[in-house]
């Protein structure tokens, strides 16, 4: 099954370390036509995506999962997966996933010359796909007083709690009237890894109030390490989604997907006004505002994000937006409400990445043993961590942190959230308002 094959540094180990390596890479690039400066620049970036793939591994397992914030490292993999030298073997299945083996790719010395070749041709192609402006009305979505959200992100794996996290809300007696995904599509979200690491394992909920439930999901920076090509030319259309923003709103509440991977850590210029806009008509409309994003605006674990903050820094100053929603740490974290901005912030990148499990054990327990308490820091503010095993890495259980996902139930003004694991059991439930 192919998204049940990876490649990782291990899948490189021979292609690192081949002296044949550096000369093989000039001469792709000088055979690209790509002259001195690209040969060099093309050198140092597969150098730089070996380094970061070696620093990622440590301590990992063979056959779990290794993916980095490095965009050629991303292409790599992927193009390993999808282009393979012949002399490329699946290598043999490791046991490290309850739904059945996974093959670890190993790449053979044979060649390096021509994959370099085809590789270093096929990212000069890449391009941007074209931007689409943000939505002009939100969506109407529940009954008009509540509608239930099914959270997601990181979760574009196939493997480990992901598939589970989709069964689960498949299978959710209530129903759901959305389920939205934050981001991030593995490695380098190609349009096959878009079908088969997304969109073929996509829940097929029922809706609470009707048929089937609205799905929408946003753009990351794993999705535009290929420009974005199988985010926007596979998942959107698939979901009927014309923009890689969102708005929807029940009476009481405004939800609103802002795109922070077109521009890394950032947004886009025309975001500004189009949020602007929303935000002062949620106001006239007596509505609450919840973002969602793929990137963090701040974090105990993780960089901050200056960019995005900056963007609507007057908004959070204001005190105009209720809660914030976003993915990209692999965790799940509980913050306490921002001393400055009163906004209640929520990392949920934890729905189906492998992540090593932070180490918290001095940190006091929170509600039950899955929890951690920790106190703001560096004008950060304190909360709730989950730090549970992951079940779904045979073996290795302790050393990585669970999966899992939320639902939000907006009814008239109250917000409920869930947090839940895999198998969709309650980790913890509580009214935010």
């Amino acid at each position: 099954m192919p998204t049940r094959t990876l490649a990782s540094f291990r899948s490189f180990e021979s292609f690192a370390r081949s002296p044949e390596r550096q000369a093989s890479a000039a001469e792709s690039a000088e055979a690209a036509g790509g002259g001195g400066a690209a040969q060099a620049a093309f050198e140092i970036e597969v150098a730089q995506a070996l380094q970061h793939l070696r620093a990622e591994q440590q301590g990992r397992a063979d056959g779990v999962m290794v993916a980095v914030q490095d965009p050629m490292a991303s292409l790599m993999q992927s193009f390993l997966l999808e282009s393979p030298p012949d002399a490329v073997p699946q290598g043999e299945p490791v046991e490290r996933d309850p739904a059945g083996p996974v093959f670890e790719v190993k790449f053979d010395s044979h060649d390096i010359g021509g994959w370099l070749f085809s590789l270093f041709t096929w990212v000069r192609r890449l391009r941007p796909q074209p931007w689409q402006p943000p939505p002009a009305v939100p969506e109407r979505i529940g009954d008009g007083k509540t509608a239930r959200v099914a959270l997601l992100s990181d979760w574009g794996t196939g493997l480990y709690g992901a598939p589970v996290c989709a069964q689960s809300i498949t299978s959710d007696a209530t129903g759901y009237d959305v389920l939205l995904h934050l981001g991030d599509v593995y490695y380098s979200g190609t349009e096959k890894e878009a079908q088969e690491r997304f969109l073929d394992v996509w829940p097929a909920a029922r809706g609470a109030r009707v048929a089937t439930p609205l799905s929408r999901t946003l753009n990351a920076n794993h999705e535009m390490y290929t420009g974005g090509a199988g985010y926007f030319k596979k998942m959107l259309p698939a979901f009927g989604q014309t923009s890689s923003c969102c708005a929807m709103e029940t009476e009481r509440w405004l939800l609103v997907g802002l795109d922070t991977a077109y521009v890394d850590h950032d947004l886009t210029d025309d975001q500004v006004p189009w949020l602007e806009q929303l935000v002062a008509g949620a106001e006239a409309k007596h509505q609450r505002v919840v973002l969602f994003s793929h990137h963090q605006p701040f974090s105990l674990l993780d960089n901050q994000g200056p960019k995005l903050v900056r963007r609507i820094g007057h908004l959070l100053a204001a005190r105009r937006i209720f809660a914030w929603y976003w993915g990209h740490e692999h965790r799940c974290v509980l913050y306490d409400a921002h001393p400055a901005w009163g906004l209640l912030g929520r990392c949920v990148g934890h729905s189906g990445y492998p992540a090593f499990r932070d180490k918290l054990d001095h940190l006091p327990l929170g509600p039950s043993g899955e929890w951690r308490v920790a106190s703001a820091e560096s004008l950060v503010p304190g909360g709730l961590i989950l730090h549970a095993p992951n079940p779904f890495i045979i073996g290795e259980e302790d050393r990585y942190g669970a999966n899992g996902y939320l639902s939000l139930v907006f009814d008239d003004a109250h917000l409920h959230e869930v947090v839940h694991d895999p198998a969709g059991n309650v980790l913890l439930n509580r009214q935010l308002v």
